[in-house]
Parts: C-alpha cells; structure tokens; sequence
C-alpha cells in the first residue's frame, strides 16, 4: 500500500501540474475581477498541495464500513473503495476535499475536487481522468472538468478538456465514458462532508 500512497501522491501532482497556467486577463467586467480572483486562488491551493503534500489528510472507504478510516504513517487497509485528500488552512478550516475512486486495475485515476472559500462556499469544483490508452499518443487520455461558481452556486465559468500527453487536444474515441463513476457537486463544505461522511472525529 505505500507503492500505492506514493503513486497517488504523483499522479494527483502530474495532474495538477498540467493545468495551463493563468493568464493575465483584462479586467472589462465585475464578472472577470471575481473569475480571475477565484482562479487564482484555486492555482495558489494546488501549488501549495505540490509542495506540501503530507499537510493533506487522508481517509479511505473500506467495503461494507460506512466509517471512514484515517490513514496515519502510510498504514493503508487492504481493501479501498475510495480515498478523501483533505486540506486544511492555518487557522483548521476545510479549504479542500478531493474523492478519489480506487482503481482496481490500475489503468485509470479520476479525481474529483471541492475548493472551499472562508465561509465554506463552494467556488471551485474540478474532476480529472487519467487512462492509459494504446490509441492515443503517449499512450494516456487526460480529461479535465473545471467550474468556478458564485456565492448563489451559479456557473461563472466551465471549462472542458480532453487531451494527449503532449497537450492537444484530441476527439474522444468512447473510452473516457468507461470510467465514469457516479459523483456529487455540492455547494458547500458542510453538504460535501455529509456527501461523503466525513466527520469531525475522522
């Protein structure tokens, strides 16, 4: 299971590390001050995620247990349905939560991210799908779901992506569709966390 921790750590930062970077954009409505300043503060937490990836608390959901388990010092359960990456900020506020199907096989990884703002507002959500497939080039199928919401949980933004390796873009061939699990937006922190049971003593 520490292969295995240390492969999601990896992986969770390649995937964050192939986001294009933030551009300058020019401020021509309130609409593009509040995007741009939500964009930057979902860039700066997985930067900091990056670099500090052992602040991110970690529990699993084992088969047949509704509990949730932490996993302390790499001590990995046999037996995974999902993992919950959970970032606090300074002052131990939720400012992230990301569920993490387990992969059996090994040949996919998705992710799905909650970003918090300090009242626990949804303002970003983002779901990512790794799979390896022979028929693209590279040899790895890169989707990107990424939405930025207002303090009502309307869309400002929605960006969709499906790449190579290398960045370009590329038709979806059905294979994405494969993988898709059922998954939950929610427009807050305290709605995320009984989404995924995650209680305060977890």
């Amino acid at each position: 299971m520490k292969t295995f921790c240390l492969s999601l750590v990896f992986v969770f930062s390649l995937l964050l590390t192939r986001q294009s970077p933030i551009c300058p954009i020019k401020l021509v409505a309130p609409v593009d001050s509040a995007l741009t300043k939500l964009k930057n503060k979902r860039a700066a937490v997985d930067q900091f995620i990056i670099k500090h990836d052992k602040a991110l608390i970690i529990l699993v959901k084992v088969p047949g247990k509704t509990k949730l388990i932490k996993v302390i010092n790499e001590n990995w359960p046999d037996e995974i349905e999902y993992t919950y990456n959970i970032l606090k900020d300074t002052t131990g506020r939720i400012i992230l939560v990301s569920q993490i199907p387990f992969s059996q096989s090994g040949d996919w990884f998705i992710t799905y991210t909650h970003y918090f703002d300090e009242k626990g507002n949804t303002y970003a959500f983002r779901k990512q799908t790794n799979i390896f497939d022979s028929d693209v080039k590279g040899g790895v199928i890169y989707e990107t779901l990424l939405k930025y919401y207002d303090v009502n949980f309307s869309i400002l933004k929605k960006n969709y992506t499906l790449q190579d390796k290398s960045g370009k873009t590329i038709k979806n061939n059905g294979h994405v569709d494969i993988y898709q699990y059922k998954y939950a937006t929610y427009k807050n922190l305290d709605a995320c966390l009984k989404g995924y049971n995650i209680k305060g003593n977890n």
